[in-house]
């Protein structure tokens, strides 16, 4: 009984597939309900008119008045005011430390399908749905036990408590099972974390069929984004017509009844909670499926599988999973450096290779699998090091220790020394190891750089933050190659390619004290890619491909000048030819860009200078001044110009423009 959205009609990348859709119940994490609005996700007032709470448990913040009087009826009629009064006091410690927002979400959700008639007895013996949203999966985590079947438990009995005090009854059903551990898992696998800014997921958000309903899948061809509704402003309904429409595979009544309530009734929803508007990435033909993704994509297929289980009990027989031989980022993100050595003449084309698997089963392939599960272990206990423990340099040592040792570099090196390596530069450890030490290092350079590269730490500083700019890029570089032969990767690539080119910039700042020479140079060489940064509501996927093309030509041509300079002094940054074009790996990897006599030239040569020139911090400068304008043009692809990303972009773009 599965449910699945379908294109209207044929549509260009680049065009938004919905309106903006209110949610059923949304909940802050607990760390934000003193900081941000309960009712709309705003921050709260520093200023008067102050911030108002709830007067009973003064647990929940509100920005202003209209948000209290929109909220006040779900926060107390569903039980969640009760909750903080009472019964949150009553809960164990590890169950208040591992947050809450589940469970009031759910409070908020129960309450809203009753009182709109969406949840009886009768609709969930039938079906696996509660409200239109699944609940598939929930019999088998009960059975199964472990840590996900006990926080439903003692949630759903929380929830139990927490209504009974506001008189109202739980509806028992008569396969044993509570309405409250039915909407707490619907919530735990239907609910996404509202991201409106770059620095933290404020809370969660549930909503209907009508965004419930698309389906995941590990090469998606549509993304989402979130939008506040104005504030001090009446909710006026969206009328824009659903570009993609659900399509059944024998779902009950029950759900086409709850869809239907959702179309007809805008106004009967949330006033001010966070809207969600579904965003095409790739033209899609009508009535072709219309697909999100629910994880994280730069994974291997065997972790894709094991993060969709856990969380969502289902596995995913996508394009990407079924493909048959593997697609070429799954073989490239998964297979080991000697591999790569086995199957020097692979013919790799835009999206499929071709190789013999006759040896994939041998002894020395299971060794050094085991190998790699080794390595993703060392690679956890740094990233614990760095997160839990916070010693982010004993993150760093240990990380750097094993690509030192275990990463490639030349080809032909690896060749003539005969040492087995067993990691290359494209694989998922790598790329998850490349993330962390961004972080780590940048986190390092924050602590040492108080004055500039100035004073006794400056040495120190100076080294942080370059280790910084080259892991940060290195990782965008990474994930740009992958995006060659994928383009559903272009919404991390975005994210990347703000976080190395924001890296540059803070680097350019620090050493020059500030960013006024060369600009006008940089502005001039980035010129011909920002010329078309994607303004427009749609575009053609020619246009696009020929665009993304400048940029990486850009970005390549950029990188051969200043990459020798930032990998300098670092045993395996060092074995990193070029973060860009990845062809000096051998014949086995997708050599993505074709390089012109100069910059054939720069690849050959490997020796970096021991100084910084100014004509390197310029060089740099260019580099961020791309990277982000290459981010800015996805994000609008992706999210449309009013995200936050192509906000921030665009100001950082702004902020070098005026310090002309």
């Amino acid at each position: 009984m599965a449910m699945e959205m379908r294109a209207r009609e044929s549509i260009g990348m680049s065009e938004d597939l919905t309106r903006a859709i209110a949610p059923y119940a949304t909940a802050l994490h607990d760390m934000f309900l003193h900081s941000h609005c309960s009712s709309c996700f705003r921050k709260l007032p520093l200023q008067p008119p102050c911030a108002m709470s709830c007067i009973l448990c003064c647990s929940v913040q509100y920005c202003c008045s209209d948000c209290l009087s929109s909220d006040h009826e779900m926060h107390s009629s569903s039980g969640e005011c009760c909750f903080f009064a009472d019964h949150l006091k009553k809960a164990s410690p590890s169950y208040i430390t591992e947050g809450t927002s589940d469970v009031r979400a759910s409070l908020r959700l129960l309450y809203f399908l009753e009182m709109h008639g969406l949840v009886s007895s009768d609709s969930i013996n039938r079906s696996s749905r509660i409200g239109g949203l699944s609940t598939i999966g929930i019999h088998e985590v009960l059975e199964e036990g472990g840590e996900v079947a006990e926080r439903i438990l003692k949630g759903s009995m929380l929830m139990s408590s927490a209504r009974k005090m506001r008189k109202q009854t739980s509806v028992v059903f008569s396969n044993g099972l509570i309405v409250e551990i039915m909407a707490l898992w619907a919530v735990m696998i239907n609910s996404v974390e509202v991201q409106i800014t770059e620095e933290w997921d404020l809370g969660i958000a549930v909503y209907g069929p009508s965004f419930s309903w698309f389906n995941h899948s590990c090469f998606p061809n549509a993304s989402y984004r979130f939008e506040l509704a104005p504030p001090n402003e009446d909710y006026v309904s969206d009328k824009s017509e659903y570009r993609a429409v659900p399509a059944s595979k024998g779902v009950a009544p029950d759900a086409w009844h709850t869809l239907q309530f959702e179309e007809g009734s805008t106004h009967a929803l949330g006033k001010y909670g966070p809207r969600v508007v579904v965003r095409c990435i790739k033209p899609i033909n009508k009535g072709d499926e219309v697909c999100i993704t629910y994880i994280d994509l730069l994974q291997t297929r065997e972790a894709r599988h094991s993060d969709l289980w856990s969380k969502y009990k289902f596995i995913c027989s996508c394009e990407r999973c079924t493909a048959s031989p593997e697609s070429y980022v799954d073989f490239i993100l998964n297979v080991p450096d000697s591999l790569c050595l086995t199957y020097t003449f692979c013919e790799l084309t835009w999206y499929t290779y071709q190789c013999d698997f006759r040896n994939l089963n041998s002894p020395e392939n299971a060794f050094i699998s085991r190998a790699v599960e080794g390595f993703d272990d060392i690679l956890q206990q740094a990233i614990s090091e760095y997160s839990l423990g916070d010693d982010p340099k004993a993150c760093c040592a240990m990380i750097e220790s094993l690509l030192s040792e275990n990463l490639m570099g030349d080809l032909q090196q690896v060749e003539l020394s005969r040492k087995r390596h067993i990691l290359h530069p494209l694989h998922h450890i790598c790329l998850r190891a490349y993330m962390t030490l961004a972080s780590a290092y940048r986190f390092r350079a924050l602590e040492f750089n108080t004055d500039g590269f100035k004073g006794e730490n400056s040495a120190v500083s100076f080294k942080m933050t370059k280790a910084a700019v080259a892991y940060s890029f290195l990782l965008a570089g990474a994930t740009h190659h992958l995006f060659l032969s994928e383009r559903s990767f272009m919404t991390s690539l975005a994210h990347f390619l703000l976080s190395a080119g924001r890296s540059m910039l803070d680097f350019v700042e620090c050493v020059k004290g500030e960013r006024r020479k060369n600009v006008s140079q940089a502005k001039f060489s980035s010129a011909s890619c920002s010329a078309s940064s994607g303004t427009r509501d749609s575009m053609q996927y020619h246009q696009f491909r020929s665009t993304c093309e400048e940029f990486g030509k850009r970005m390549l041509s950029l990188s051969l000048q200043c990459w020798p300079f930032l990998v300098q002094s670092s045993p395996c940054l060092e074995k990193i030819k070029n973060p860009i074009d990845f062809s000096w790996l051998g014949t086995a990897i997708f050599q993505s860009l074709h390089l012109s006599e100069v910059d054939s030239a720069n690849l050959s040569c490997t020796d970096g200078l021991e100084i910084l020139t100014e004509e390197q911090k310029g060089c740099i400068l260019n580099l961020a001044i791309c990277c982000i304008t290459f981010c800015k043009y996805l994000a609008n692809i992706c999210y449309g110009p009013q995200h936050y990303l192509a906000n921030h972009a665009k100001d950082l773009l702004e902020g070098i423009n005026l310090a002309q």
